[in-house]
């Protein structure tokens, strides 16, 4: 997204959108109903939530590096205050719920272990 227009989606959030949609197409067909609930929630806030920081790094052109990095660093803590908020509250969803909440926001982080799996293969293993 950096660098690009605030319509289109970059490499993580297409990623992101088809390990969501495959983990609540298999949570629905083994009627996990919850779980997918979770899941489907949690992504769509974890999504919006990655465009409003990624946002602070594409819109800090003519902004000094002081004041771009205090806007990310500030963005990414209410970001993380947010999505613990919305975990902590899942779990009145019940326990299936919370973890679908928990694989929700995980997305992201699954994301991008696996574009650097595939940036090792590709590299060889070298640094």
């Amino acid at each position: 997204m950096v660098g690009s227009s605030n319509n289109s989606m970059d490499i993580t959030e297409k990623i992101m959108l088809i390990l969501g949609a495959g983990i609540v197409i298999v949570a629905l067909a083994l009627s996990y109903w919850l779980y997918a609930l979770g899941v489907a929630l949690a992504a769509f806030v974890a999504w919006l939530l990655y465009r409003w920081q990624m946002s602070a790094v594409s819109d800090s052109a003519g902004v000094s590096p002081r004041k771009a990095t205090a806007r990310l660093l500030t963005r990414s803590v209410i970001r993380m205050l947010i999505l613990f908020t919305l975990l902590g509250l899942s779990i009145l969803g019940g326990e299936v719920f919370l973890f679908g909440v928990l694989t929700g926001l995980l997305l992201q982080v699954f994301t991008y272990m696996g574009r650097a799996f595939f940036i090792i293969l590709r590299k060889g293993g070298t640094a």
